[in-house]
C-alpha cells in the first residue's frame, strides 16, 4: 500500500504544518522559550473546581463522580469525569499538534490544522487552503479563547471545518473517506464537550443538506443523496455511541441544573421564562452582539474596541489624566456596545470580509447558498434581544435553544464560515483567467469593503453616537465622557483606515498576479504576509508578551494566610464561605470545601437557594462588617445549616472570622412542619 504513496506529494502539506507549529511557537514565544503562561481564568477556575475530586483518583483506585468542595455538594461528571477514550484522547492530541498539546498555544495550531485539512476536502489547493487556515486561526475570537482558558469552545470551533469537510467527500461520492472522517470528526466535535458551538453547527449542516436536497431534486438524482444521509446517520450513531458517557451524564443533570425546570414561583425580580424551563431570558440573552457591533467583523474597533485597551499617552483621555496631576491608567474600557463587557472585538479580518463577499459574486455552485445561509443564522443568533422577533421565538419554541446562553459567540461560526467561502472564493478566481467580469466582480468586492471601511473613516464620526447609557450611569465627568467619546472616533477612523489599506493592497497583489506580473510564489508569500499582518496585528492588542507570566500557576493558587489558618482545623467536616465574590468564585474550592464554587450550570435547587436566603445573608454579614459591629450568627440560617464554619471577607487572618452557631456534619430536627407548595 505504501508504494501507491507519493510522498512528493505530501512535502508541500508537511511544509503547511511546519508553518503552523511556526506561526504557534512565533505567536506564543514566552510560553515555549522563557516557561511563562497565561493566567487564563476559566482553567484557574476549573483547577479550583476538579482539585479535590484530582486529588482524591490519584490515591484511589476507583474514581469519584462527586465533590463536596463546591455549593455544598455537587457531581463533578460534567468537568472531572474520568471516560475510558484513551485512543480518542490520543487522536485529540495530535489536531492540538502532538508535543505542543499540553501548551495554551495548542489552540491555535489546532484551529489551522483543522481549516487546513477541512478546506482540502474541499478541493482547495493546499497554497489557498493555508491562506484561510492563518486567516481563521488567527482570529481575534480564538485568541481570546485561548487568553481566557475557553478551551472546550475553541476545540468544537476547530473541528467544525472538519465537520463540513467531510461531509462534502460524502456528498461528492468519495463514500469510504468521507464517512470515516465524517465518523472521527463528529465524535471529537462531541468530545469536546461545548454542546452550544456544536447546537449552532447543527443548523450549519442542516442548512448544507438541504441545498444538496433541492439540487439532488432539481438534477433528479436522488439515490447518491439517499445514501450520503444513511451514512450521516451510520457515523452519527458512532459518534453518538463514542461519547455516550459525556451525552448521557450531560442529560441527566441539565434537569436538575438552572437549565431544568424551576418548581418554584419566580421571584418578582425574575423575567418571563421560556416555556417554564431552560434559562432565564434575560440571562440568556445578556450577552448579545449589537446589530451595528457586527462591523467589528471588518472594523476592530467599530466600537471602541474592548473593555481593557491598553490607554496610549497621546490619547485624549490620558491628556485629561495628566491635566489632572493625576497618574495615568495602564488600561481603560472604551466598549460601548450593548454587551455588559467584552475581553476583544470579533474581528473576522478585513482582507477575509473582502474575500467572502469576492466569493458570493464568483461563485457559479450551490455552496455558496448554504455558506450565505449559515453566515446569516450565526448572526440573528449572535443579536440575541437585539433581534428579538426571531431569537425570542427560537426561545420560547425551538428545542433546546432555551438551555443556552451568551449567544454572541455564534459569532465564532460566522468567522468559520466567512473564511471558508473566502477561501472558496480565492480558489474560484485562482482558476480563472483575467477578465472584464473577473475585474468588475473584484472591485465591486473591493468597494463593498475596502471603500466601506473608507467611508467610515471619513465621515464614521458623524454617523454614530459614540457614547453608552453606561457612560452617564458611572456618574463620569462630562470632560471625561467627551475625551472618552473623542478617542472611540479616533480609534474607528484609523482602524478603518487600516482595514481599508489592507484591503486594498491585497486586491493590488491578485491583479498583479492575475495579470500575469508577479509570480505564484511571490503572489503566496505576499497575500500570506498580508493575511497574516493583518490577524496577528489585531491579536497582539489583547493577547501579547504581557499576558505571560513565570509561575502564574503557583500565584494563584498560593494560600492565603486565612487559608493557611482554616487549613490547621482538623475536624472532619466544616464549610467555608467567601463573602467577595461567592456563587463565582472557584480559588476558596482548592483548599476548602466551600458554599459557593463556580460553575456555568449551576444545580437549581442550590440557584433558588442563593437567589432566596444566601444572598440576603451575606448582604447581613457585610451590613455588620462595614458598620464595625459583631456579627449576629443566630440570624444566618442558612449558612449554619450549611455548617460555614469559616467567613473569609480579605486574605489575612484578621479578615476571617468563625462562625460559633455553624451546625456541624449533622444535626437532630426538633420539628416537622408541612407546607403545600415548594416555595
Amino acid at each position: 500500500m505504501l508504494k501507491n504513496i507519493d510522498f512528493k506529494q505530501l512535502i508541500p502539506h508537511l511544509a503547511i504544518v511546519g508553518l503552523f507549529y511556526l506561526l504557534t511557537i512565533a505567536y506564543f514565544s514566552p510560553e515555549f522559550f522563557e516557561k511563562k503562561t497565561i493566567a487564563q481564568d476559566d482553567i484557574v477556575r476549573y483547577e479550583g473546581m476538579s482539585k479535590q475530586t484530582s486529588d482524591y483518583n490519584e490515591k484511589n483506585e476507583e474514581s469519584s463522580l462527586w465533590t463536596t468542595s463546591m455549593f455544598g455538594g455537587m457531581p463533578v461528571y460534567l468537568f472531572n469525569a474520568p471516560f475510558p477514550d484513551e485512543p480518542l484522547r490520543t487522536l485529540n492530541a495530535i489536531f492540538k499538534g502532538a508535543f505542543i498539546s499540553e501548551k495554551a498555544g495548542h489552540g491555535l495550531f489546532m484551529a489551522m490544522f483543522c481549516f487546513y485539512i477541512g478546506a482540502l476536502c474541499f478541493g482547495i489547493s493546499w497554497k489557498t487552503a493555508a491562506l484561510g487556515a492563518v486567516a481563521f486561526g488567527l482570529s481575534s475570537y480564538n485568541l481570546v479563547l485561548i487568553d481566557v482558558g475557553h478551551i472546550t469552545k475553541l476545540w468544537a470551533i476547530a473541528y467544525a471545518p472538519l465537520v463540513l469537510g467531510s461531509m462534502y467527500l460524502v456528498f461528492r461520492q468519495k463514500w469510504f473517506l468521507g464517512f470515516a472522517l465524517f465518523a472521527l470528526s463528529l465524535t471529537l466535535e462531541l468530545r469536546a464537550n461545548h454542546y452550544q458551538i456544536t447546537f449552532y453547527l447543527i443548523f450549519v449542516c442542516a442548512f448544507y443538506v438541504l441545498t444538496e436536497l433541492y439540487f439532488a431534486f432539481q438534477n433528479k438524482n436522488f439515490k447518491p443523496f439517499a445514501l450520503a444521509m444513511l451514512l450521516f446517520a451510520g457515523a452519527g450513531i458512532l459518534a453518538l455511541g463514542a461519547n455516550a458517557g459525556r451525552i448521557l451524564t450531560t442529560m441527566e443533570y441539565a434537569k436538575h441544573s438552572i437549565r431544568g425546570k424551576a418548581e418554584l414561583t419566580p421571584l418578582a425580580s425574575e423575567k418571563e421564562k421560556g416555556g417554564g424551563e431552560g434559562l432565564d431570558r434575560d440571562y440568556a440573552f445578556a450577552w448579545s452582539q449589537g446589530i451595528g457591533e457586527t462591523f467589528t467583523l471588518l472594523i476592530p474597533n467599530f466600537y471602541g474596541g474592548s473593555n481593557n485597551e491598553k490607554l496610549d499617552r497621546k490619547s485624549e483621555v490620558a491628556q485629561l489624566f495628566r491635566q489632572a496631576g493625576q497618574e495615568m491608567p495602564e488600561q481603560w474600557s472604551y466598549y460601548w456596545g450593548d454587551q455588559p463587557f467584552t475581553n476583544a472585538p470579533i474581528y473576522a479580518g478585513a482582507i477575509v470580509c473582502f474575500l467572502f463577499v469576492l466569493f458570493l459574486l464568483v461563485s457559479e455552485n450551490q455552496h455558496k447558498y448554504w455558506l450565505l445561509a449559515g453566515v446569516s443564522i450565526t448572526l440573528f443568533f449572535s443579536w440575541g434581544k437585539n433581534f428579538e422577533t426571531f431569537n425570542y421565538l427560537m426561545f420560547d419554541y425551538f428545542p433546546a435553544f432555551n438551555k443556552f446562553r451568551a449567544v454572541s459567540m455564534a459569532l465564532s461560526l460566522t468567522v468559520l464560515l466567512m473564511a471558508l467561502g473566502g477561501t472558496w472564493g480565492l480558489k474560484t478566481v485562482f482558476e480563472q483567467s483575467f477578465s472584464e467580469k473577473l475585474q468588475k466582480q473584484i472591485l465591486i468586492a473591493f468597494g463593498l469593503t475596502g471603500g466601506l471601511s473608507l467611508l467610515f473613516a471619513l465621515v464614521g464620526s458623524g454617523l454614530l453616537s459614540f457614547q453608552t447609557l453606561s457612560d452617564s450611569q458611572q456618574q463620569m465627568p462630562q470632560a471625561l465622557i467627551d475625551a472618552m467619546i473623542a478617542d472611540r472616533k479616533s480609534m474607528l477612523r484609523l482602524d478603518a483606515f487600516r482595514s481599508f489599506l489592507l484591503v486594498g493592497l491585497f486586491v493590488g497583489v491578485l491583479y498583479f498576479f492575475l495579470k500575469k506580473r508577479i509570480s505564484e510564489t511571490l503572489a503566496f508569500t505576499l497575500l500570506l504576509a498580508l493575511i497574516t499582518f493583518d490577524l496577528w496585528g489585531i491579536g497582539k492588542r489583547y493577547l501579547n508578551a504581557s499576558d505571560f507570566q513565570a509561575g502564574v500557576q503557583q500565584a494563584v493558587h498560593a494560600p492565603t494566610p486565612a487559608d493557611d489558618k482554616i487549613l490547621k482545623d482538623k475536624d472532619l467536616h466544616y464549610r467555608v464561605f467567601a463573602l467577595a465574590n461567592p456563587f463565582n468564585d472557584a480559588q476558596t474550592s482548592y483548599y476548602h470545601r466551600s458554599v459557593g464554587g463556580y460553575f456555568a450550570a449551576k444545580m437549581r435547587r442550590y440557584q433558588e437557594l442563593i437567589e432566596r436566603q444566601l444572598d440576603k445573608q451575606r448582604s447581613m454579614i457585610i451590613d455588620n462588617l462595614q458598620k464595625r459591629e459583631p456579627v449576629d450568627f443566630e440570624k444566618l440560617t442558612i449558612l449554619n445549616m450549611l455548617d460555614a464554619k469559616y467567613i473569609v471577607f480579605g486574605e489575612s487572618e484578621a479578615e476571617m472570622v468563625e462562625n460559633p452557631k455553624a451546625l456541624g456534619a449533622a444535626w437532630f430536627v426538633s420539628k416537622i412542619r408541612t407546607v403545600q407548595t415548594p416555595d
